[in-house]
């Protein structure tokens, strides 16, 4: 089958504007991401985390006229300041191919990998999670994902309760629950993320030890890969949650937000020294008694 692709790069204040603009007309399917790719950040339990700048993609069914959806577009989106949107034309191949460049096998840690549902399992692999093309959040790409990735993989989870606390895709969760967690609880406000969570834990055969909940019980450990300004507000929240000596990660944060983060969490756990990987901080530590 053929596909009339149509995008618009938009600020994150245009992004819903353009949107609501190709549904309007047609649009099969209605993508964002940012504009100069890469994974968007798990958000905040309730928020919508976009980029600044973004792409908004638009998938049209074939036959689908551009010059009347181009008319149409400069009407709709009349002083939103948008720039003019370019078309495609596609093949179902292409999509997949697509996906197939962007979804490489990635190893985090010693043995934790995360693959496309049909790639062969590496012979030294521990652990494995499955992903569609297509779901929320994202697929481990984004530096903060894969610093709570390694740092999962590096943990003994055997008999652990684990929280994943705005769990996006539900990377994390998944992670967790293959490393070997007895039971873990993934926590999001927004619907596509529990959505995605809830079909990728039940594609990669976890569901029966992955619990969607708003209320999680305490646990012995709290993984939050959101942002710097709920992680500072949760503080209280994430102390009640971790058991005594239980561990905590939190990432999604950036080198000027870390010493205040390191300082707010100190006194309720002991605070290691900060993980860095391309631009993005992990913190870690350990409930106090």
């Amino acid at each position: 089958m053929n596909w009339l692709q149509v995008s618009l790069p938009a600020t994150a204040a245009q992004v819903d504007r353009v949107s609501d603009a190709l549904e309007a007309l047609g649009a099969v399917a209605v993508t964002t991401r940012p504009h100069a790719g890469g994974d968007v950040l798990e958000p905040a339990p309730g928020e919508r985390m976009l980029a600044p700048d973004n792409l908004v993609t638009g998938l049209f069914v074939g036959n689908a006229d551009a010059a009347l959806i181009r008319g149409a577009l400069a009407r709709a989106l009349h002083g939103v300041g948008t720039a003019t949107p370019e078309f495609a034309r596609l093949e179902d191949a292409h999509w997949e191919q697509a996906w197939r460049q962007q979804a490489v096998a990635c190893e985090f840690g010693e043995g934790l990998w995360v693959l496309p549902f049909d790639a062969p399992a590496p012979p030294a692999a521990r652990a494995i999670v499955r992903l569609e093309p297509g779901l929320a959040f994202g697929t481990g790409a984004h530096p903060s994902t894969a610093l709570c990735l390694g740092w999962l993989a590096d943990q003994e989870l055997h008999r652990c309760t684990v929280i994943d606390f705005g769990c996006g895709s539900g990377i994390l969760a998944l992670a967790a629950a293959a490393l070997g967690a007895a039971r873990v609880f993934a926590c999001d406000h927004d619907p596509q993320a529990l959505a995605a969570t809830r079909e990728n834990a039940a594609r990669n055969g976890l569901a029966s030890r992955v619990t969607i909940t708003e209320d999680p019980p305490q646990s012995d450990v709290v993984v939050a890969n959101i942002l710097a300004n709920p992680l500072h507000q949760l503080a209280p929240r994430f102390a009640a949650l971790v058991r005594p000596h239980g561990l905590i990660a939190l990432s999604g944060i950036l080198p000027a937000q870390a010493a205040a983060l390191h300082a707010r969490y100190s006194n309720a756990f002991r605070m290691q020294s900060p993980h860095e990987r391309d631009g993005w901080m992990l913190l870690a530590g350990q409930r106090l008694a």
